[in-house]
């Protein structure tokens, strides 16, 4: 009796065999390492996304217009419509204009002709981190979601946590699949003996099982496969220097210029529609409007003077002078200071 079960259950593990219990312990790794572990909106990544594509156009307070909408409630005035709307409203507004969507015809009828930047390449994700940003700025201002929540200003948005359960879990199908190898190792020894084998083949110990080949070539995988991301991952970013905010040769307000007088954010960052830099604007742009405005409205003309200075541009005279790279520092400077 013992030896008919001893047989069937050898079946058994032979029919199991095809399976694997090695699959299961790089299931369990891949689940660990490969799965992401993010859970809910995280608002360290929608205030660096707001930074990088909204800023330019929308005001920080969340409460008041500027080259676009105030954006705070945005989520209750697409309450309405399915989610999918909105995502596609921020990746592509005229398309969403063009197919007569109400709430998009509603926008644009408010601020056309100014249209609003479309963001292809922005996922789900990333377009709920920055609405639930935008939603904890226009509710909380600068104070801590969590201490705005406890004064009665509004929930906390969830920021951004592990999710240990996938750990818990990993580590439990890691667990089980070793403790299934050993069982295995120790039935086909006792079958192998039963069986009258002449040296029946050790079962093997935990740790000749976690040493084996099978283990150590999965890990040193994960390791060529998370490093490689982690490598390439850090290469794209070369250059993307996020939230990067140098001093500025002159003084400019993007309130101004793109706020009240409406100019649009790719007129002057023209360089925004071919590259990952939205590109500082030629001096020859600012003249297109400065030939005529000599008066800067916020800091005066010592600033447009300098872009005066920067090209050769005498504005008391109208015109540009002549042999301008020539002339000694200290020509340049009686030039413009007398002017």
């Amino acid at each position: 009796m013992i030896l008919l079960r001893l047989l069937k259950l050898k079946y058994v593990l032979m029919r199991l065999s095809a399976f694997n219990f090695k699959t299961i312990i790089l299931g369990a790794f891949a689940w660990m390492v490969l799965v992401p572990i993010s859970n809910g909106a995280d608002l360290a990544k929608g205030k660096t996304t707001f930074v990088t594509y909204c800023a330019s156009c929308h005001n920080k307070n969340m409460k008041d217009n500027l080259t676009g909408p105030a954006l705070g409630g945005t989520v209750a005035r697409w309450a309405s419509f399915p989610k999918e709307d909105l995502y596609a409203w921020v990746r592509n507004s005229q398309a969403l204009i063009s197919k007569g969507h109400p709430r998009a015809t509603e926008l644009w009828n408010q601020f056309k002709p100014t249209v609003m930047t479309a963001f292809p390449n922005l996922t789900n994700a990333e377009i709920d981190d920055v609405l639930a940003y935008i939603e904890d700025q226009y509710k909380n201002g600068n104070k801590p979601a969590a201490t705005a929540a406890a004064a009665g200003a509004g929930p906390a948005v969830e920021e951004s946590k592990p999710n240990w359960l996938m750990y818990v879990v990993g580590l439990s199908l890691l667990l089980l699949a070793v403790l299934l190898s050993k069982v295995v190792s120790n039935l086909n020894y006792l079958s192998d003996k039963q069986d009258g084998v002449a040296a029946p083949k050790e079962p093997k110990s935990i740790v000749e099982i976690l040493t084996s080949k099978s283990i150590i070539g999965f890990l040193l995988f994960v390791l060529i496969v998370v490093g490689g991301y982690t490598t390439v991952n850090n290469a794209i970013a070369l250059g993307r220097q996020q939230n990067y905010q140098p001093t500025q040769p002159i003084k400019f307000s993007h309130a101004t210029h793109a706020g009240i007088h409406k100019i649009d954010c790719q007129y002057c960052h023209d360089g925004a529609r071919r590259s990952k830099q939205s590109v500082i604007p030629a001096a020859n742009t600012c003249m297109n409007c400065h030939k005529a405005i000599k008066t800067g409205s916020k800091h005066g003309t010592e600033e447009i003077t300098k872009i005066y200075a920067s090209i050769g541009f005498d504005p008391s005279t109208d015109k540009y002078i002549e042999n301008y790279d020539k002339l000694s520092q200290d020509q340049v400077s009686g030039i413009y200071k007398n002017g």
